[in-house]
């Protein structure tokens, strides 16, 4: 009869607890790499799904900008004698179910604010609308010598205004930069200019604009403190009779709107040259959602062509 060694038994035990520690260990590593895989695979799916549900979001939101353009060519072909908010094109509309989301939106008269670029006329500074822009500063409780920066950022390479800046000034800054020396296309490019902040330019916001060349103010969208920029010579209970008449009745031309002053000689042929009762741009502004996907949509719309061309497009 044999008998095993007195160690060999304490050695056979240990080999089993190691083989099962072993085995516990490539169970708890094969579960790990499992977990990985199904939670790795489970975030593609999740980013897939993401993915399909803002193009779908963004195909809404493109289709309602579409809408806004079919509006705008149906008020044109109706109805081109003036523009008012009472007209289709100024109606809200709310969020409403479409192709398995939903989307709304709202339609604003771009000209119903000043055009900044009215500054520049033929490459030199517009005197005229120099000083409007600077009535409207003032109105807005801004320095009025903030127009004259603007005016050196816009106009050709020059000395520099006193007050304003050319590339010299942005040059000796940090990070150094060149004024635009041309047209702005967004209204946030004022950051850029001297004595601008982003406190500065979000109270400026809903009354200026950034359009194409020359653009007049049309006086049945306009807003108070813009109307009175325009026209000085108008007191502060004749623009608010502006505005009240207009949303009774809209001035159908400028003749029109002469007649309903009740100081007519207060509206000099200058002031008159820069106001209309019709509008070329629009921006539409829309909401789309689908599935996780939550989206917003900026267009500037040109409604010059009898198809609205879009000038620019934002997602957000």
């Amino acid at each position: 009869m044999r008998f095993l060694p007195p160690h060999q038994p304490r050695l056979a035990r240990s080999l089993r607890g190691a083989a099962l520690v072993s085995a516990l260990l490539v169970v708890a590593l094969a579960t790990t790499l499992a977990t990985n895989m199904i939670w790795r695979q489970d975030l593609w799916l999740r980013q897939v799904e993401t993915r399909r549900d803002l193009a779908q979001a963004r195909m809404l939101a493109i289709a309602a900008i579409d809408w806004a353009r079919a509006v705008l060519a149906e008020d044109a072909r109706t109805s081109n004698q003036y523009d008012h908010p009472s007209e289709p094109w100024g109606t809200k509309v709310p969020q409403l179910p479409a192709e398995g989301g939903e989307v709304g939106g709202e339609m604003s008269d771009e000209q119903g604010k000043w055009n900044i670029n009215n500054l520049l006329s033929a490459g030199k500074v517009s005197i005229d609308e120099l000083e409007v822009f600077k009535r409207l500063l003032d109105l807005v409780q801004l320095s009025p010598e903030l127009a004259i920066a603007v005016a050196d950022w816009l106009d050709g390479p020059k000395e520099a205004s006193p007050g304003g800046g050319e590339d010299a000034y942005y040059l000796g800054l940090t990070p150094p930069y060149r004024s635009a020396n041309r047209e702005i296309d967004d209204v946030d490019d004022l950051l850029r200019v001297r004595g601008f902040d982003a406190a500065s330019v979000l109270r400026l916001r809903p009354y200026v604009t950034a359009l194409p060349g020359y653009n007049k103010v049309n006086i049945n969208t306009a807003d108070a403190i813009v109307i009175a920029a325009e026209l000085p010579g108008l007191s502060s209970s004749e623009a608010a009779k502006i505005i009240s008449n207009r949303d009774r009745i809209p001035f159908r031309d400028m003749t029109d709107f002469r007649n309903r002053l009740s100081i007519p000689q207060a509206l000099s042929t200058s002031d008159s040259a820069r106001l209309d009762t019709k509008s070329r741009y629009f921006t539409a502004n829309v909401h789309a959602r689908y599935g996780q996907a939550d989206l917003s949509c900026t267009a500037l719309l040109d409604r010059l062509t009898p198809w609205p061309e879009i000038i620019w497009r934002k997602f957000l």
